[in-house]
């Protein structure tokens, strides 16, 4: 594949600044001033319409006198002109236009302009990225576009901004970590085309990055967003930071998005400092800390149990130097303090250490801390230090900021496992609601809570155990609020039997589990097909249950975050025996009968599929086949009466937009029916209606059918230029050139 379209915005090899200015203090003579200091590696070409030259480089008066074509037109001009520059760029073929303003600072009347030459500017192959002075930094070519100083350091973490003051104050947290930086963008909300989830699809494929500050900003295509970070976040460690005010239920939200998709979020700087340590620190797991210190530390348990971590503290000792898990004495020497570290280090009870170190009578806690830093880069342990003089990675000023660190730490390893979850099968007692017999009762509350299958509008008694309340947010649908003693817990459809489960552990509503269930399954049958029903609330306590339903016309604006199950091409096909099954999308609760569909297929059909000798699927490729974003990806399948899976076709992403592969398998006694042909026409359509531009497959060149049914759906089959033993197909999904022409047209 080649590059993305955003790498070059990164690494450019040619730029153009539009208002380049040698005049004191402006932004054209501070922004070509920062290009100028950093050892950018490529050319910069200024464009002035009064100077010859600017800065000793040669200027011109326009974009179309400048001979050679660029990567990027970086724009400083007022919003009067941008409508002229756009078309500009592209008539040379510029594939980036951005814009840089100090925004925060302009008057309303100067964003119009703006605004309205943003609307206009829709040329193919131009990408217009609307930045804050902060603007793009790369310090791996020498790139700073921006009015701040650059951040020197080279490393490995990339940081999208909304705001030039938040990005100042993440690269002021890597500094202090002693990080470097691999690109950082600083966007401007309510302007900037560009969003998060394509330059989050540029990150993806740069072996430069392992770590992903992002901003979050919630005014951006959300669908988009979460669907982008669930995809990075499968090689690399993303942390969404939340600056705007968020309300209970919206940081309930935040966080069932965060065990969806994988990532880490932050409402706090503490927090958004603890957790850019802990998932750039790449240590081993850890589940419980060690502590020792040089002072009396019996206090931190309870600062350890606000953040329901596991300390291992040892009871008070008459000879706390004898103490090797807590205090160890108010002056001990520094060999000693290290001593204890690397004994509890190398010990197999010890999994993780925070070293506590104050000032001592001796004034020794720098060598200390010095010590206990090179310690700490010997070992895949993590030692965490707590101490005045800490400078670096997994260093903090106080002992809160560690004990955050390590819950984070912690929690990065407890959303991996979450990710490789499996559903269980729906249970048989649900119901699935009559939509004709729903719609019949929408003015009977009674009624219409019968035909949904849920608890009549009796009176709850209290206490109650847990409140449930579904309806639609204004920034985020359709949505599940669970509100009890134990806490608060947000979902968001489509509904599936593992956020059930959750509900009942974490809520401890086991006695309720049937009502749980039932009503997941009645909303996911109305949602999408019912927008009349805006509002249903259930209180549950013991030996009753309640309920309370709103019905109204109105329309909803807000999406859905997570894309629904797709409705599929046609929902019958009938078989050539005269057999006909139903086709629909593969949900999570198919996991035990897509495991048992695969168990059942001939060892040369797992060979042809799999390209290798498997006899069931591992639990990490259940949970990836069965646990789909559809969003991006898709899959479908047949079933016969019981339920049993008869086929599966499914495509996953390989580069978005650019491409995704498929993947098919029919069961042995459905060879010959036509049922792979009819799989494969359902991720067809609805790879293309998702933007893919290419389905790839690579084809074990002795699996004639696949071959022969690839070349029926106008594959192109050639031979793998890797392995002698395949062929890849391909094919397009874009629209014929005449129809693409059309539209230009139009």
């Amino acid at each position: 594949m080649g590059k993305h379209v955003f790498e070059s915005l990164f690494h450019p090899q040619h730029i153009i600044v539009v208002g380049a200015s040698e005049r004191p203090h402006s932004l054209g003579e501070r922004v070509l001033t920062a290009l100028l200091r950093t050892p950018f590696q490529g050319k910069i070409t200024p464009v002035n319409l009064r100077h010859k030259t600017v800065g000793g480089l040669k200027a011109y008066p326009n974009i179309n006198r400048v001979a050679e074509t660029a990567d990027v037109a970086l724009i400083l001009t007022p919003p009067s002109g941008y409508e002229a520059l756009f078309k500009a760029c592209h008539k040379k073929q510029i594939r980036h236009a951005v814009v840089v303003q100090d925004w925060e600072n302009q008057c309303a009347e100067a964003l119009l302009p703006a605004q309205a030459a943003l609307q206009k500017a829709a040329y193919p192959g131009l990408n217009i990225t609307v930045c804050t002075p902060a603007a793009i930094q790369a310090p791996a070519c020498g790139l700073n576009s921006g009015i701040y100083p650059g951040h020197a350091r080279q490393g490995d973490v990339s940081v999208i901004s909304w705001h030039a003051a938040t990005g100042a104050a993440i690269m002021s947290v890597l500094t202090r970590a002693k990080l470097g930086l691999s690109r950082h963008i600083s966007l401007q909300p309510g302007l900037s085309p560009t969003t998060s989830a394509p330059l989050l699809d540029c990150l993806e494929a740069a072996p430069s990055t392992r770590l992903i500050v992002l901003e979050y900003n919630p005014d951006e295509p959300l669908r988009d967003l979460f669907s982008a970070i669930r995809h990075i976040t499968r090689q690399k460690s993303v942390i969404l930071y939340c600056t705007h005010h968020t309300t209970p239920q919206e940081q309930a939200i935040l966080r069932h998005l965060s065990r969806y998709c994988s990532f880490l979020v932050t409402f706090t700087p503490d927090e958004l400092l603890a957790g850019i340590h802990a998932l750039a620190c790449g240590k081993a797991h850890a589940e419980k800390l060690h502590v020792i210190a040089n002072t009396p530390c019996d206090w931190l348990q309870s600062q350890a149990a606000s953040l329901d971590i596991a300390v291992q503290m040892a009871p008070r000792n008459p000879r706390p130097s004898e103490n090797h898990n807590g205090y160890i004495g108010s002056n001990p020497s520094t060999l000693h303090y290290r001593g204890l570290a690397e004994s509890n280090l190398q010990s197999s009870h010890t999994e993780a250490l925070l070293a506590v170190v104050v000032p001592t009578a001796d004034s020794n806690e720098a060598e200390i801390t010095h010590v206990l830093r090179q310690l700490q880069q010997q070992h895949r342990k993590p030692l965490f230090i707590s101490s005045p003089l800490s400078d670096g990675l997994l260093q903090f000023r106080n002992t809160r900021q560690a004990l955050r660190a390590f819950s984070y730490h912690h929690h990065n390893h407890k959303l991996k496992q979450l990710r490789i979850q499996t559903a269980k099968p729906l249970p048989g007692y649900l119901k699935t609601p009559d939509l004709t017999e729903v719609g019949m009762h929408l003015d009977q509350p009674e009624l219409l809570l019968k035909a949904l299958h849920l608890p009549d509008p009796n009176t709850a008694t209290t206490p109650f155990a847990a409140r449930l309340h579904f309806y639609y947010h204004t920034r985020y649908g359709a949505l599940l609020f669970a509100d009890s003693p134990n806490g608060n817990i947000a979902l968001l459809p489509p509904f599936n039997t593992l956020q059930a489960e959750r509900l009942i552990q974490q809520l401890d509503l086991k006695r309720s589990q049937k009502v749980i269930y039932q009503l997941l399954h009645s909303l996911n049958s109305i949602i999408g097909q019912m927008p009349q029903i805006t509002d249903i609330k259930i209180s549950l306590s013991p030996g009753n249950h309640s309920s309370e339903i709103t019905v109204l016309q109105e329309t909803h604006t807000a999406s859905r975050i997570r894309a629904p199950y797709p409705a599929p091409v046609r929902n019958t096909f009938t078989l050539k025996n005269g057999q006909t099954v139903p086709i629909r999308p593969l949900t999570p609760e198919d996991a035990e009968a897509e495991q048992q569909f695969v168990q059942n297929l001939s060892e040369k059909s797992r060979q042809s599929r799999f390209m290798a000798h498997v006899k069931a699927l591992s639990q990490s490729t259940l949970a990836s086949f069965c646990n789909i974003d559809y969003h991006r990806e898709g899959a479908f399948t047949a079933t016969d009466s019981d339920g049993s899976l008869l086929g599966v076709s499914r495509f996953s992403c390989t580069h978005y937009p650019a491409q995704c592969e498929f993947g098919i398998s029919v069961a042995e006694n459905m060879h010959g029916q036509g049922l792979a042909l009819c799989l494969m026409q359902e991720i067809i359509a609805l790879a293309a209606q998702q933007g893919y531009h290419r389905m790839t497959a690579e084809i074990l060149k002795t699996n004639q059918p696949m071959l022969k049914l690839a070349e029926k759906l106008g594959f192109t089959v050639t031979p793998s230029p890797d392995d002698s033993e395949l062929y890849q197909a391909s094919l397009s999904l874009l629209p014929s050139a005449n129809n693409s022409k059309r539209k230009s047209k139009q």
